[in-house]
């Protein structure tokens, strides 16, 4: 008889492992690799025309995280000041989890040298900074250029040219991948 139980225990944990194995197959569904595709998502923020997404850096350091902004109803957030938020680095929430900033700290006496200029629909928007910008990594540019292309104007994916103290960068899509 115990060999009889010792067989029917074997059999049902290979059936079980033979179940297990199928269903981690995937039923025959093949891996593919990332397909890119274009422009970031949108991120809709509760508050409309009052809020804005600020780009950071991940934790890991490998790509940009949105975080949304928002103010009281009765403010704008003007693309000057969401630029001068964003080189101020991450704060609360954010930087609880860990969120970074590849751009360098503006020191308060230049903080009035940060600005951003107003939309064209040939040319975009540039935003101008107090330091070297020929030296910047891509996810740098990137925290600029998406921060001040998705939120600065309403409904509309801005291109954005940096101007730094040596040089101006083309303009540039959002693209946090980069």
């Amino acid at each position: 008889m115990t060999g009889r139980k010792t067989r029917a225990r074997a059999a049902a944990a290979t059936a079980a492992m033979a179940g297990c194995a199928l269903l981690l197959a995937g039923c025959g569904i093949k891996r593919t690799g990332v397909i890119e595709s274009g422009h970031a998502a949108a991120v809709k923020v509760p508050g409309a025309k009052n809020a804005a997404v600020l780009y950071f850096v991940s934790r890991e350091g490998d790509r940009l995280v949105p975080v949304p902004f928002s103010i009281s109803t009765e403010y704008t957030l003007a693309p000057t000041p969401l630029a001068r938020l964003l080189l101020d680095g991450p704060s609360g929430p954010a930087s609880a989890a860990g969120l970074t900033t590849a751009l360098p700290k503006v020191p308060d006496e230049q903080v009035d040298a940060v600005s951003v200029s107003r939309y064209s629909p040939d040319k975009g928007l540039t935003v101008s900074v107090p330091f070297a910008v020929g030296g910047l990594s891509d996810l740098a540019r990137n925290q600029l250029v998406c921060t001040v292309g998705v939120s600065a104007v309403p409904d509309t994916l801005s291109q954005v040219s940096i101007k730094g103290t040596d040089a101006v960068l083309p303009a540039a899509d959002c693209n946090p991948r980069r």
